[in-house]
């Protein structure tokens, strides 16, 4: 009768592994580092901004603390208040105007039609453009004798001076509406094509008109992209800069308030001044976003 053998256990030895940190965990923190640093360079120049906003600083000499000096100017001053109906003017125009023309655009773009990717593209060109070549093409229109002038002779109608101190601010906002109503389109068309058929097709069951259909079916469900669209845009309104610099209009007609900012900052460098502007604008923008936020509750709808 044979013995049976008895076999040593295997050891497999496990690699030695760093009792406080791994190699992957070192690769982690070192591809992190960029992040935690234009992290730390935001948060720190949101401090200095704040800090800066109660001195008198021209960049050059030591700043000067003055408290709140520089809040009891701006509330006097009268180009700050210019600034924000100019701003307000903007906002009032181009941000209805690119909603309207957006959904109507979108609405378009999403027929099942042969060749509709190019017209997608087409309209959403002007969204890659940047606002240099944007101000340069309608600089041109807007011209004493550019196209836009031409046309309206050519038809019997009278000049009209498009960036003159009345009809500047409107100008600028046109300009905005043509540049950007390709991208408001592109999220609408998004917010279309994720509404279910099933509500179409029973609505159609039930005798419904297209009209009804848009109305009690489309609008409801599109109200979340119309709310982020909304948010966004306001916010943009109030930081538009590009295209007031690069096509103003006379005696600060186009003046906004981010161009006012810039002007006090890096014409007249009053850092400290130009700092205690952008935290007042800091707090329009906080102030409406939050009654925005409170008031979708009540109208934004994220199923029937």
């Amino acid at each position: 009768m044979q013995k049976s053998e008895i076999t040593a256990p295997v050891i497999i030895r496990q690699p030695k592994r760093n009792k406080w940190i791994s190699e992957d965990a070192k690769w982690a923190f070192l591809l992190l580092i960029p992040l935690f640093v234009g992290i730390g360079l935001i948060y720190f120049s949101t401090i200095f901004g704040f800090v800066m906003s109660f001195t008198s600083w021209d960049i050059v000499r030591k700043a000067e603390w003055v408290g709140l000096d520089n809040y009891r100017t701006l509330a006097s001053d009268e180009l700050v208040w210019k600034a924000m109906r100019n701003t307000l003017v903007f906002l009032l125009i181009s941000t209805p105007a690119k909603l309207i023309i957006g959904l109507a655009l979108a609405i378009l773009l999403n027929q099942k039609l042969k060749g509709i990717s190019f017209f997608r593209l087409t309209y959403f060109f002007p969204t890659a453009c940047s606002v240099v070549a944007i101000a340069l093409v309608w600089g041109y229109l807007y011209g004493t004798d550019g196209f836009l002038n031409t046309l309206l002779q050519d038809i019997g109608l009278s000049k009209v001076y498009w960036m003159d101190e009345n009809h500047a601010m409107g100008s600028i906002a046109i300009m905005s509406v043509w540049g950007g109503m390709g991208y408001i389109a592109l999220l609408f068309l998004a917010g279309l094509q994720n509404v279910p058929t099933e509500y179409y097709e029973a609505s159609y069951v039930d005798g419904a008109s297209k009209l009804r259909q848009f109305w009690n079916i489309t609008l409801p469900l599109l109200t979340p992209t119309t709310f982020f669209i909304v948010v966004t845009q306001l916010i943009a309104a109030f930081q538009m800069f590009g295209e007031v610099y690069l096509l103003s209009g006379p005696l600060d007609s186009t003046l906004t308030i981010v161009q006012y900012i810039f002007n006090e900052a890096f014409q007249g460098f009053r850092m400290g001044y130009a700092s205690a502007l952008s935290y007042v604008l800091i707090l329009i923008i906080f102030l409406i976003t939050i009654v925005q936020l409170k008031l979708q509750k009540k109208w934004v709808h994220y199923d029937l």
